[in-house]
């Protein structure tokens, strides 16, 4: 009750205020009645438009960059405010807020494809892949409506439908555009239908237009060509994957005749065969302006009318603006295939054609050339079209169409003296593109041969040939091949040559690429140069010994072999063994006349002792006296040991290459001789060592003697023209190898040999050795080769290889190994030897081998002889007398 109250005053009396609620105003102010006046609400939209510049079409920066992503974003944060602001002012949405307010109605996420973008020109919507559905395509759509200056859309495969579809294309209406893309899409016939309607517009713009795998079927197909008859701005056309019949095919064959500006039209993978082609093709006859065509996969060849192919071929002769053609894959058999060919022949503007997987493929030139074997389904160009390229990466793999892999036009030169020495007409080109076939050059009034050839991009391989004879350039680096090349070629008219290459020419492709707007002055489908040969007689060019690799080497002449016979007489105890003078006399002189018999025996046993100095052991002979019968009751083997330490021991000192533990050769003669005095005379079969010697002759020993006979290998197969032919063609190589595996045991200042030693090591490195050559062989091939040396107990020359016995031994080495062609390729299967191969050809075989062990510059440079090689060697102009 002692509170004391505060008296309640009426409004009027309440003293001023400052406070920032306060709604007073001053004195003489007049009081605003109503407070939500037009002014207040102008100043606070003004407000909202100074804080929030974004949201109308007065703002819009633009679909494209980080701040246009940003602005999104905001006009998604503020959208209630922007859409009240822009009703309030009747100001325009932008496409940020007109596709979101219809993402807010449908209650969707607010993804913002196909408004924004990161990057690219401003005039195009790329939502390819999206899989956006008809649901956003309405909110699109609305957003869609709100874009300036379209000039590209692209939406294919997107899940849309005619719903979907139709309401985009709806709101295209007013836009100058120009590609239309809704390829992998269902979009129905109203879709079509405005797609016509855009056509029809005589202020239409529109140049391409992808209706790829769209459904749109034959009826509305043929509603669409009979207003783009009369269009004159679509210049770009995709129809393909839509299950077109021959139904539309004299829509197809109307839009051909009186469209004047279509340039590309796809129609692959539909069902247009038999009259429809035929009616399509007609249409591409009276057509002047299409220069690219994708009619594959459309089984145009299933009824094998060949009546389909003439009008193809007729179409094709006569267009002169086609240049690029796809037809894989369309069932076209082998005479459809050729009556093609023939119509493409003359047409000289068609730079790139496909025709896999029909019975047919076509050539580095363009040619139509029939094939054998079933078309590959993978090597179709389904997957990589020749209009609608795809942005993954395919499979590479030469198909020689100049246009989709951009050939290079390309000179090739040949100057004599700088490329090579062959000077004289005819020089060919092989190029790897067209499988090495010979090409000939054109010698030009300056002495050099050209030619100028469409190449594929990169590295191409080639090399020359004058005649039949491959060549390298020395201008152009050398590339080993990895598979050896060994092909049958044809030159010209009844000229065929077998080329085996290792190596060949490789350069960069390099000059002007084909393109379809300005090609280069090199014509597809024009045909080689022909070369005819003089008509001359030739006539054969003499061959012997002398004018051959075998000139060097010494045979065995009588003279020769008495010069052996009187040393190995001279160094023998054969004088101190008969006493009698007469007796001894017959019995040198009957040795002399078997010398060679006793010489061939004792070098081929001696050859297989393993010893470095060849000598015979005492096994070796026991066999051979053995198979001589000479071991019986009057003689037997205990009786060959006396002989032996008789003859072991050297009747001089200081024989530097006699072994001492082994028979040298005229120890051999000498033994021999004494078995026949034990045998005969000291059992009184005979009266003297002549007589007993006359009888184990001609009984035991010559019958087995005759069967060592070095020289019969060598008259019969070795000294003949053909391997001296194989020999000089590969002298190369031989002389190569020689060098390679000779020369370790020389002394200083000595002339290089090569040691049996370094003859194994090369044999083994050349991988020559088999189950037919071994070691056994292997010293054989080196022995029988060498030359009969006189003396053989104070010099080493027999032991040491000169390179005349060198070719000889690597003979006997080809002969006895038998190798079968090297393996060039999986197609020809495995090599299999022939036992009757005659010599020269076992020798070619085994070239390749010893080519392997030669230097890198000698394989990379090496061109393996011809059959035309050989006979150009063989044969030559006529003399004039």
């Amino acid at each position: 009750n002692s509170q004391k109250m505060i008296p309640l005053l009426p409004r009027k009396q309440l003293p001023k205020t400052k406070s920032r609620y306060s709604k007073t105003q001053e004195k003489g102010e007049e009081t605003n009645k109503d407070p939500v006046s037009r002014e207040g609400i102008k100043r606070m939209l003004l407000k909202t438009r100074e804080k929030h510049p974004i949201g109308s079409m007065e703002t819009y920066s633009g679909p494209v960059g980080t701040s246009a992503r940003s602005e999104f974003f905001d006009s998604y944060k503020q959208l209630n405010k922007l859409s009240q602001r822009n009703r309030y002012e009747k100001l325009e949405d932008s496409p940020n807020v007109a596709y979101l307010e219809e993402i807010k109605k449908q209650k969707l996420q607010p993804k913002p494809f196909g408004i924004i973008k990161r990057n690219g020109p401003e005039e195009s919507i790329d939502l390819h892949l999206y899989s956006i559905g008809d649901s956003y395509a309405s909110a699109f759509s609305y957003g869609l409506k709100h874009c300036r200056d379209i000039k590209s859309i692209n939406l294919k495969s997107n899940r849309l439908t005619e719903r979907g579809s139709k309401t985009i294309l709806q709101n295209l209406e007013g836009q100058s555009i120009k590609n239309i893309i809704l390829a992998e899409n269902k979009i129905g016939t109203k879709s079509t239908e405005y797609v016509i309607s855009m056509l029809e517009n005589p202020k239409s713009s529109l140049k391409y237009l992808n209706l790829e795998n769209t459904g749109i079927g034959d009826n509305s197909v043929i509603k669409l060509i009979d207003v783009l008859s009369e269009n004159t701005t679509l210049k770009k056309l995709n129809l393909a994957r839509n299950n077109l019949s021959d139904k539309c095919s004299r829509s197809l064959k109307e839009l051909l005749k009186f469209n004047s500006t279509l340039r590309k039209l796809d129609l692959h993978w539909n069902t247009i065969r038999g009259w429809g082609a035929i009616n399509f093709f007609e249409g591409l006859y009276e057509n002047d302006n299409l220069q690219e065509l994708d009619i594959s996969w459309n089984a145009i060849g299933k009824n094998n009318d060949l009546e389909v192919a003439q009008t193809i071929a007729k179409a094709l002769k006569s267009h002169k603006n086609l240049q690029h053609l796809d037809m894989s894959f369309n069932y076209l058999v082998k005479n459809e295939c050729l009556a093609i060919a023939e119509g493409l022949k003359e047409n000289k503007t068609l730079l790139g054609i496909h025709m896999l997987g029909n019975e047919c493929t076509v050539d580095s030139k363009g040619f139509v050339i029939e094939v054998s074997g079933a078309p590959r389904v993978e090597q179709g160009h389904f997957f990589r079209r020749i209009i609608e390229k795809p942005n993954y990466k395919c499979k590479s793999e030469i198909v020689n169409c100049w246009v989709c892999e951009n050939w290079v036009e390309m000179n090739f030169k040949w100057t004599p003296g700088t490329s090579g020495d062959a000077k004289s007409h005819p020089i060919f080109l092989h190029l790897e593109c067209d499988n090495w076939e010979p090409e000939l050059m054109k010698e030009t009034p300056e002495g050099t041969f050209e030619l100028t050839r469409a190449v594929p991009p990169g590295r191409v391989k080639f090399f020359f040939s004058q005649e039949t004879s491959p060549m390298k350039s020395k201008e152009f680096k050398v590339q080993k091949l990895t598979l050896p090349l060994s092909r049958q070629l044809h030159y010209w008219e009844g000229c065929q040559a077998e080329v085996k290459m290792k190596s060949v020419n490789v350069a960069k492709s390099t000059g002007v690429r084909c393109d379809m707007q300005s090609p280069f002055s090199t014509k597809p489908r024009t045909p080689s140069l022909v070369y005819n040969p003089p008509e001359l007689e030739l006539e054969r060019i003499p061959w012997n010994i002398p004018v051959s690799l075998f000139k060097d080497y010494k045979f065995d002449d009588d003279k020769h072999l008495n010069n052996c016979f009187e040393f190995d007489w001279k160094y023998s105890r054969l004088t101190n063994l008969i006493k009698n003078e007469e007796d001894q006399n017959n019995v040198k002189e009957l040795l002399r006349s078997h010398y060679k018999y006793f010489r061939e025996t004792y070098r081929n046993i001696a050859a297989l002792s393993g010893l470095e100095y060849i000598a015979i052991g005492g096994n070796d002979l026991k066999d051979f006296l053995a198979n001589c019968n000479l071991f019986d009751s009057y003689y037997a083997i205990s009786d060959l040991g006396v002989n032996w330490n008789s003859c072991i021991v050297p009747k001089e000192k200081g024989q530097v290459y006699n072994s001492g533990s082994a028979l040298c050769r005229y120890e051999f003669m000498e033994i021999l001789v004494r078995i026949c005095s034990d045998r005969y005379v000291r059992n009184k079969l005979c009266n003297t060592v002549t007589e007993g010697l006359q009888i184990m002759l001609q009984e035991h020993l010559i019958p087995f003697m005759q069967n060592y006979s070095s020289n019969k290998w060598r008259m019969e197969k070795y000294l003949c023209e053909n391997v001296d032919l194989v020999l000089k063609c590969h002298k190369q190589i031989l002389e190569s190898v020689y060098k390679k595996y000779s020369g370790k045991k020389a002394m200083p200042g000595q002339k290089p040999f090569m040691s049996l030693d370094e003859f194994k090591s090369l044999c083994n490195d050349a991988n020559i050795i088999n189950d037919q050559f071994t070691s056994r062989e292997v010293d054989l091939s080196f022995h029988l080769s060498m030359m009969t040396r006189v003396d053989e107990l104070y010099s080493k020359k027999h032991i040491e290889m000169s390179f005349v016995e060198f070719l000889e031994a690597i003979s006997r080495a080809c002969d006895y190994a038998n190798l079968p062609a090297e393996i060039i390729s999986e197609e020809e299967g495995p090599p299999v030897a022939n036992e009757n191969l005659p010599l020269w050809k076992k020798i070619e075989n085994a070239m390749p081998r010893l080519l392997k062990i030669c230097p890198t510059y000698i394989q990379d440079n090496f061109v393996f002889p011809t059959a035309q090689t050989y006979h150009k060697m063989m044969y030559r102009s006529p003399v004039n007398s």
